[in-house]
């Protein structure tokens, strides 16, 4: 789950009524297709996949290639981060308390899935209805669909704010399966493919060593979210010395923390 949507209200409202004004005007021009939602499904994977190509990094840094990290000297390497893990006995609850706003977030998408099968179907009677008032055409189909699209809108972001209340803070935990440090940053793999992040890490980033649980944690707070990616290490000491030593060169290195 991604957290930064999370921080800006704002840029999240306005991102969402741009997209659900764009797929409006897309649907409109295409009428009353019989494949027309599935066109703009089509349409929403392609932005989706554009955006997370052009979008910044896990850390909010620019993306970098993992083959650029991985030309460089290698310093550490974990092939089989589960067998560590296995051994934290704190971390099932921690994935507990994460599981809270994943559960509400799951039923607002489940929620906003039904209304999207069943109120597609009245998107003619809706259009019917607004041409009553301006005339049938491209304009009163467009602010059928845009209607469409605002319902879902309401239902998603009610059932949201409703969860965000409920958990004032958002904590996600990632944990790659497996990691590469090197002097230009750690490539780490996941169930979707390898990402990369560079050295030196953001000013706003923190570097947590624990090593009685065997990882060092990047962390990185914002208003609502906190956001943990962690290491799994037989040598957690090892490891925090070499990113702090890589990943924080900058004048002033910022906040630390040694879990004890």
């Amino acid at each position: 789950m991604s957290t930064s949507m999370y921080e800006s209200t704002a840029k999240r409202l306005l991102t969402s009524q741009a997209y659900m004004i764009a797929y409006s005007v897309l649907l409109a021009l295409l009428g009353k297709a019989r494949y027309a939602l599935l066109l703009v499904f089509l349409f929403w994977i392609l932005m989706f996949v554009v955006q997370s190509r052009l979008g910044k990094g896990p850390l909010g840094h620019g993306r970098v290639r993992p083959e650029d990290v991985l030309e460089g000297r290698k310093l550490y390497e974990e092939k089989n981060v589960r067998e560590i893990q296995m051994r934290d006995e704190m971390l099932l609850k921690e994935i507990q308390e994460q599981s809270k706003i994943s559960m509400y977030l799951s039923l607002a998408m489940l929620v906003g899935l039904v209304y999207f099968m069943v109120a597609w179907k009245q998107v003619p009677a809706i259009d019917h209805y607004i041409a009553g008032y301006i005339g049938e055409g491209r304009l009163s189909l467009f602010l059928a669909y845009l209607a469409y699209f605002e319902g879902y809108f309401v239902i998603y972001q009610g059932l949201t704010s409703y969860a965000l209340r409920k958990v004032k803070i958002i904590t996600t935990i990632n944990t790659p399966l497996s990691y590469v440090v090197t002097d230009k940053g750690i490539v780490t793999k996941g169930i979707f493919g390898r990402t990369a992040i560079k050295f030196p890490l953001p000013p706003d980033v923190q570097v947590r060593v624990d090593e009685k649980r065997s990882f060092v944690e990047l962390v990185k707070r914002g208003k609502r979210t906190v956001l943990k990616i962690r290491f799994y290490a037989r040598n957690a000491r090892r490891l925090g010395d070499i990113i702090r030593r890589k990943g924080l060169a900058r004048a002033e290195e910022g906040p630390e923390a040694r879990a004890s």
